[in-house]
């Protein structure tokens, strides 16, 4: 998208007002927020996992319902929320030593995405494998009965995803909140109960 259009589209878009009107970093914390509203999730997390935490609207999302819960945040990009319930870790999660972290956790929130190149089917394909890495580390960072959930953009490879979820969890859901775009291929996908 050219950036004119990008910006008169932001100009004019409900959810980036409403963001600033209530001092969320990002409009994709609507998103979360319609997330729980459905699935009341983060208010029963202790220790959660976040992937793609910049610029922080997730986070901040979190810390208002769930004042207790501990947060490991990474991304690449500088965080500009600051909580002392938060961790952050400017590095990327996949080439991390998991071992430092010496926790596993009962949420895992990924907002990850790859830099839209504007052609679906390889932007699908791109963001499809972000999401396998996920998959195939859960044993390693997810609780017994811990949650998942997570951006994908609708394509080709998404049955294949679900399969592969239906094997480590009981109950798998989509769901596309009304602050994700009518035009985006954008959804979320909602695991519950990890079994491994």
């Amino acid at each position: 998208m050219k950036s004119k259009r990008w910006l008169q589209r932001n100009s004019q878009d409900l959810y980036v007002k409403n963001a600033k009107k209530q001092g969320y970093l990002s409009r994709s914390a609507f998103k979360l927020i319609e997330i729980e509203h459905k699935f009341k999730i983060i208010q029963k997390s202790v220790n959660i996992l976040e992937l793609g935490s910049s610029p922080g609207g997730w986070s901040q999302v979190v810390c208002d319902i769930n004042k207790q819960v501990k947060i490991d945040a990474f991304d690449l990009i500088d965080m500009r929320f600051e909580n002392k319930n938060i961790t952050f870790y400017k590095r990327d999660f996949f080439k991390f030593n998991l071992a430092t972290l010496d926790n596993k956790y009962d949420l895992i929130l990924s907002d990850l995405a790859p830099n839209s190149i504007g052609h679906k089917s390889t932007d699908h394909l791109r963001i499809i494998s972000l999401i396998e890495k996920i998959i195939i580390i859960l044993e390693k960072i997810a609780l017994q009965n811990s949650n998942l959930i997570f951006k994908i953009w609708k394509g080709s490879e998404e049955k294949n995803i679900i399969n592969s979820l239906k094997s480590k969890y009981k109950n798998i859901q989509y769901f596309k909140p009304k602050s994700s775009r009518s035009e985006s291929s954008e959804i979320f996908i909602v695991a519950q109960e990890f079994f491994g």
